[in-house]
């Protein structure tokens, strides 16, 4: 197998047509336009996964916001049938030192249903196999009762949701142990909230208590992933 980063519409439109399309309930992907676009202004990274035959098995979006320097990865998927084979571990495993030697960024984070509130199915996958995938390579879960924004007008917010850290330079861990300061995701989760709904809206009970998670005092707890997998399983 081997991983490419794309520059071309036409390849970035196969991966969104054959890979995170059927991978990702509506409210959690962007458009295809809106990722053409931030692949064209230089907001977005796109990378495929591909076996010796060329065949297309998978592939993942960074998105970088330069005000907290945060780089989200939007999405990992890979297609149906490809599913075990590696290929999901071969991109992560690449692309978290990648992007922290090319951006060094503040942290990498990554979004991801909880499996306590959210079912799977095949065509979308299992939410407690996403999260055991991410717990052996190394996430971690931030302590903030997080939401993914509205990606546009015509979606809705997709509530029971983790924010996981994939990396964290260590200059920004928190005075607590186990922490990270709450400036970056302060500052991704104002570029992120203004670009997708257009404003902060603190009176909105939501972000009201997310940001009351980063107020807290000592940064913002990290917490082991296997809490959330023990918690799905009752």
């Amino acid at each position: 197998m081997r991983i490419t980063r794309v520059t071309d519409d036409a390849t970035t439109d196969l991966l969104y047509r054959q890979v995170l399309l059927p991978s990702f309930p509506d409210e959690q992907l962007v458009t295809r336009e809106s990722l053409l676009t931030d692949l064209h202004e230089g907001a977005g990274e796109v990378f495929v996964v591909r076996d010796e035959a060329g065949t297309l098995l998978g592939g993942a979006v960074g998105s970088w916001y330069e005000d907290g320097r945060v780089m989200l990865l939007s999405y990992l998927a890979v297609t149906e049938a490809s599913r075990g084979t590696g290929a999901g571990t071969l991109l992560l495993g690449n692309l978290v030192p990648e992007w922290a030697k090319r951006y060094d960024p503040c942290l990498i984070l990554a979004e991801v249903e909880r499996p306590d509130l959210h079912t799977g199915n095949s065509a979308h996958g299992d939410p407690e196999a996403r999260l055991r995938f991410y717990h052996r390579l190394g996430a971690r879960a931030l302590d903030l009762p997080y939401f993914q924004p509205a990606l546009d007008r015509q979606k809705a917010r997709v509530p029971g949701m983790l924010l996981l850290l994939l990396h964290a330079a260590p200059e920004f861990a928190g005075e607590r142990p186990e922490s990270v300061t709450a400036g970056p995701l302060r500052d991704f989760l104002t570029e992120y909230l203004v670009e997708a709904e257009g404003e902060v809206a603190r009176q909105d009970p939501a972000i009201g208590a997310l940001w009351q998670g980063l107020e807290r005092a000592g940064g913002v707890a990290v917490l082991p992933v296997d809490r959330y997998e023990q918690i799905a399983a009752g």
